[in-house]
């Protein structure tokens, strides 16, 4: 396939006047190599798509789940084969340069792992439900009220897990996630489920590697990927059980695989890298107007087919929708039948993502027949009106992005009251207004952590990537920039995010941060390889590589060492011991119930529910009901008074344990960690209602 030139673009791995092609001497190593990241992204689109079918049935387990996700993983990776681009020395040395990279990258941040199984946040959520499947076949969760006695006012489900029936609790959100952490614990023990998001993360970095070296030069490949690893948003998503880095690495994936499909005109390829695209749909439920690209560049892929060759578009095209229709139809199912009280909650948003998606779809066969029209085609391949386009586009990209920028200084982001919001502006010593959004600073954001220079790289990146697509037709760029401005467009004017810092910029990571970091690094690919001002383009492109490195590397110095819920795993560890396997455990206080209602029933295995401010008589009442069903009650709270209220005993701090968080700052990118304090108390009932005090742990862990 002959190499397609933009300006400074390649629809393929740029490959240097001087470097040593391979060509068909290439041996399959080589090959292999350099088909890394696409084959990753195969693999794991592969072997996922299995796991989440096996999930809906309600078999999940390492029995079924394992082979055929490997299975899956083999046939899609056998379907990308080797790739057909050009392979040289250099593009093999710069992919083993990358490996290494993410590989070392892991090792680094794999120290640094979180413990979050106190239930705060989504994180936690994700390890809590991925720990239920490594004992359970299904996330369809029965609480066992029955075992209780069903006492009046008592609590099955939290913010997190809700009830969808009377003895039933559902996980919030898409369980793609989860379902990779329980077959992770199943298989390797659960230390594995704190350790995965890590190496997703890795992986992510490697498989974005593989989507830069498309459009810009290894080395700066290397450099964008460089720049993403050190950035706090990446490195604080990573560490912890967030949905961010898998949906980088389907969405990223899939923008490379798509690119690889217009090289090799394979059929197969175009359907995988559907695939993909639609996975993150499996992961994230905002991820269906991502999907928009994807139909976009299928029909510009039609659109521009020539008249003899566009039986073969249509197919194409047509192979690529319906893999992102399956795996999408998948993550709309898990939701369904799975989280059918959160999927209730965000109905409206789901169905207006769906509603564009549609009009989108719909749209497309309009839009490809009139490109069809010999009058139109002949206006639209002039160069006068490609070259208008463009400027259009561009003069479109900088408007919006100097009215979003400047924002801060004629708007104030107002929406819904938030009392967390409140509490945090109160702890930073913020402006105290629960309504804020602070969408407004959006960009700012992103300049707060990545440096305004790569920000405003980033614009003049893709304005050079409009010219490519409009003028120079490098077609291949279709879909990642109009991924890349779509979802940019629509969470800088709205992140839909509560606004602490780091954690409204996890919004930013699937697609935003890198789409912007590449797009920075094609301006400076541009300045290095302009031939006028060479003598002073090349330094500067220099220097600004430079800084777009070391700033979001000096904004994340101070956090490197942040390991966030450690030793919250021990507290609960000691917890699952002294309750044992035949325990029941009550928890009378709202905080202990939300916090470790459900981490109880995954970890522990035991069934557990909450009443808040429980009386003797309620307790012994239970405890009845327990000992009837041969378990034996606990009583647990964090509040003193309230476990001492409901056993009328007085009882001794059982674990106390102080750990890291990152902090919930407001519009200040995080400099120091937090501290948080969890004590809890624990008794139990014999067979005659008597309490006792279980003994503490010395050292809380």
């Amino acid at each position: 396939m002959p190499r397609v030139e933009t300006t400074g673009v390649t629809s393929q791995p740029p490959v240097a006047a001087s470097a040593t092609l391979l060509g068909q001497r290439a041996g399959w190593a080589s090959r292999a190599v350099v088909g890394l990241p696409e084959s990753l992204t195969a693999a794991v689109t592969g072997f996922c798509l299995p796991l989440m079918i096996v999930l809906l049935s309600g078999h999940f387990t390492k029995v079924w789940t394992l082979p055929l996700g490997l299975v899956g993983a083999v046939m899609a990776v056998c379907t990308t084969r080797a790739p057909r681009e050009q392979v040289t020395r250099s593009s093999v040395g710069y992919t083993l340069a990358a490996a290494a990279f993410a590989v070392i990258w892991f090792g680094y941040n794999l120290r640094y792992t979180a413990q979050d199984v106190y239930a705060t946040r989504d994180p936690a959520t994700y390890t809590i439900a991925g720990r239920w499947l490594v004992n359970h076949a299904s996330l369809v969760i029965h609480t066992h009220p029955e075992l209780f006695g069903s006492p009046p006012g008592a609590q099955l489900g939290t913010d997190s897990y809700w009830n969808v029936s009377s003895d039933v609790v559902n996980a919030q959100a898409n369980h793609l996630l989860p379902a990779l952490l329980g077959l992770a614990g199943s298989t390797f023990g659960t230390g594995v489920i704190f350790k995965a998001n890590v190496a997703i993360g890795a992986l992510a970095l490697l498989v974005f590697f593989g989507l830069a070296r498309r459009v810009v030069n290894g080395p700066l490949a290397l450099l964008a990927m460089a720049v993403i690893a050190v950035s706090m948003p990446f490195i604080y998503v990573s560490r912890d059980t967030f949905t961010e880095p898998l949906t980088m690495l389907f969405l990223i994936g899939s923008l490379a695989l798509l690119m690889r499909a217009l090289a090799s005109h394979r059929i197969a390829e175009f359907a995988l890298a559907g695939l993909a695209a639609g996975s993150a749909a499996m992961v994230r439920v905002d991820s269906y107007t991502a999907l928009v690209a994807v139909i976009v560049a299928a029909a510009w892929l039609v659109a521009s087919a020539p008249a003899g060759a566009r039986r073969g578009a249509v197919v194409r095209g047509l192979a690529l929708l319906a893999g992102a229709g399956v795996t999408g139809l998948v993550g709309w199912l898990d939701l369904v039948h799975l989280s059918r009280q959160y999927y209730g909650s965000q109905h409206h948003n789901i169905m207006l993502a769906l509603f564009v998606v549609f009009v989108v779809l719909v749209a497309a066969p309009g839009a490809v027949a009139l490109a069809w029209r010999p009058t139109a085609r002949r206006w639209l391949t002039r160069d006068d009106i490609r070259r208008r386009a463009s400027t259009g586009a561009i003069a479109v990209l900088v408007a919006v992005f100097v009215g979003l920028a400047t924002r801060p200084l004629w708007t104030e982001g107002h929406g819904g009251f938030n009392q967390n919001l409140v509490n945090m502006q109160r702890r930073w010593n913020a402006a105290v207004d629960g309504t804020r959004t602070y969408s407004e600073q959006t960009v700012h954001w992103l300049a707060m952590y990545l440096g305004w220079p790569t920000v405003v790289l980033a614009v003049a990146g893709y304005a050079l990537l409009i010219v490519a697509l409009i003028r120079r037709r490098a077609y291949a760029l279709c879909a990642a920039v109009t991924m890349g401005l779509s979802m940019s467009a629509l969470y800088l004017w709205n992140s839909e995010i509560t606004p602490d810092q780091p954690w409204a910029m996890r919004r930013y990571v699937p697609v935003i941060v890198p789409l912007l970091v590449l797009a920075a690094a094609v301006a400076i690919q541009a300045l290095w390889r302009s031939d006028r001002w060479r003598a002073v383009l090349r330094p500067a492109a220099a220097a600004v590589a430079v800084i777009a490195l070391v700033l979001p590397a000096v904004t994340s110095w101070p956090m490197r060492h942040v390991r966030e819920e450690v030793p919250q795993l021990g507290q609960l560890q000691a917890l699952c011991s002294a309750i044992g396997s035949n325990g029941a455990v009550v928890l009378v206080d709202e905080a202990a119930f939300v916090a470790y209602g459900q981490t109880l029933r995954s970890f522990c295995d035991v069934p557990a529910i909450g009443l808040v401010d429980a009386s003797p008589t309620q307790v012994s009442a239970m405890n009845a009901s327990v000992t009837g069903h041969g378990r034996e009650l606990f009583v647990l709270s964090q509040d003193r008074a309230a476990i001492e209220s409901a056993t009328g005993l007085t009882v001794a701090v059982f674990s106390t344990v102080t750990v890291q968080r990152w902090p919930n700052q407001i519009d200040v990118a995080p400099d120091q960690a937090d501290a948080q304090t969890t004590t809890v108390f624990l008794t139990a009932l014999d067979a005659s209602g008597s309490a006792h005090v279980v003994l503490p742990v010395k050292g809380g862990s």
